[in-house]
């Protein structure tokens, strides 16, 4: 039987009232065990906060203004009201629930006996995101309002907070991937390597419920959904870092720039910035580069984007931020602020996996498949001077 979408409102509520990160943790996961196969991941993903990952693309576009006017459809409420619930609640999604709880106009009989489930919440949720173009505010406004219209308070709150990505009660991606783990017995390790290979936490527990560890274990890198950043860790000095790597490292300039993850199928490349966000519009000679600048098909690469200055030198890295939010009018920023990209690590080239391979190796393969302009400088010793008089 289908979950009602207000029961996994009522687990969230219960998860912003308690503090004991195991007591969360047995919740959802005792909450996901009773799910079916095709509602696991858009749960685990409204669990968090989320409805789609948080690579896709999708975005919902729902202004304020017409959230409040589906608002006043449906419960009457004026602007000065509105004003008067939000300083009362702090939040968009509580002021919701607060205002269908006393200003809500009479409901059909029948919406109430219909309640709605988690997919018919996803589903509708989907619609909005995917309309767009002429009269799409419009047509928002009428999937939002059915949507409302046979909404409980409670439901409305964590409606509106999924639209706005409102996320406060406290259970985030890492206590869901301890969550999966228990719920369908699989090691915490391979859920956590699972989701670091494809972003996407729904999907990997929907692995492990239809197919436990060997389904989590066939998870790998899939081409356009980005790995999570691998980050590193700091040393005291040169000779920290040495005697951390055996008394032989690689040693390379961090440029003051924004790290970027390029995947490229051949034929398309897209680029995720550090927060996995896709950037690709905003960096089209990025995007030549790849394709003219490296020889292999299929490959997952990890750089630093910095731009530049008339002097050739680089600029602060507010300047490249720029154009990460730079979609429109393109040609004209990037005569304004160009940059230059400097890759250090590929994770993945033509059907192989190198996530687990030695840095080195890696290395070997990216001066293989890569003009060496593209390529970050780089010194491997094991003299602490030859390591310093590269800084």
């Amino acid at each position: 039987m289908p979950e009602k979408f207000e029961e996994l409102c009522s687990l969230c509520e219960k998860l912003s009232q308690i503090s004991s990160r195991i007591s969360k943790i047995d919740l959802v996961a005792s909450f996901l065990r009773k799910l079916n196969p095709n509602e696991i991941a858009p749960a685990v993903r409204m669990i968090i906060g989320e409805v789609f990952p948080s690579w896709d693309q999708r975005e919902f576009e729902v202004s304020g203004s017409t959230l409040f006017k589906v608002l006043q459809d449906l419960t009457g409420i004026t602007p000065m009201e509105y004003l008067k619930y939000f300083d009362e609640t702090g939040d968009v999604g509580s002021c919701f629930k607060l205002i269908f709880e006393v200003k809500r106009k009479p409901v059909q009989k029948l919406l109430l006996e219909r309640p709605l489930t988690i997919m018919e919440v996803y589903r509708l949720l989907e619609e909005i995101a995917k309309t767009s173009g002429a009269g799409s505010r419009r047509k928002k406004e009428r999937i939002l309002e059915s949507l409302l219209s046979r909404a409980s308070p409670l439901e409305a709150k964590y409606i509106v907070k999924l639209i706005i990505g409102e996320r406060r009660h406290g259970f985030g991606e890492g206590l869901m991937e301890q969550a999966i783990a228990k719920a369908f017995n699989v090691p915490e390790d391979l859920v956590r390597r699972a989701n670091m290979l494809i972003s996407d936490i729904g999907h990997v527990a929907q692995r492990a419920r239809e197919s436990g560890v060997n389904g989590i274990k066939a998870i790998d890198i899939t081409l356009f959904h980005p790995i999570k950043p691998m980050l590193a860790e700091d040393a005291e000095s040169v000779e920290d870092a040495l005697l951390e790597f055996g008394g032989v490292a690689a040693f390379e300039v961090k440029p003051d720039g924004a790290r970027v993850q390029i995947h490229s199928d051949g034929v398309k490349v897209e680029i995720f910035s550090r927060r996995l966000t896709n950037v690709t519009k905003s960096l089209p000679e990025v995007v030549d580069w790849i394709k003219s600048k490296v020889s292999a098909k299929k490959l997952v690469v990890e750089g630093e984007v910095i731009a530049i200055g008339k002097d050739g030198k680089p600029l602060p890295f507010q300047y490249v931020m720029r154009r990460f939010r730079r979609v429109r009018e393109i040609e004209e920023v990037m005569a304004k602020i160009p940059v230059k990209l400097y890759l250090f690590d590929i994770l993945y080239v033509d059907g192989k996996n190198l996530v687990d391979e030695p840095y080195c190796v890696r290395r070997a393969k990216l001066e293989e498949i890569a003009d060496p302009q593209l390529l970050i400088p780089q010194t491997v010793t094991k003299e602490v001077e030859v390591a310093r008089k590269f800084f």
